[in-house]
């Protein structure tokens, strides 16, 4: 059976982020947690999965690249003229 709640060690192994950062991201509400008795900190492992996969970049082919460069080349020279 697959763990789904985390402590703060076990969340700090999932994510390979340090307890320490952990605790800025709850203290400056950046990811979802729990408090239940006030003091040990839990996580869903769905809370510490959106958080580390927020801010997708989209990769980009090289041919997309080359023809970024291109353009850029192209546009730059013009108005330096």
């Amino acid at each position: 059976m697959e763990k789904t709640i985390f402590n703060l060690s076990d969340a700090a192994m999932y994510t390979g982020y340090s307890k320490s950062h952990l605790y800025k991201l709850t203290h400056f509400k950046r990811i979802t947690h729990f408090k239940p008795n006030g003091k040990n900190i839990f996580f869903k492992k769905q809370s510490l999965d959106d958080y580390l996969l927020q801010n997708r970049v989209e990769a980009v082919s090289a041919d997309d690249v080359e023809a970024q460069a291109a353009n850029y080349l192209l546009t730059s020279k013009s108005k330096a003229k």
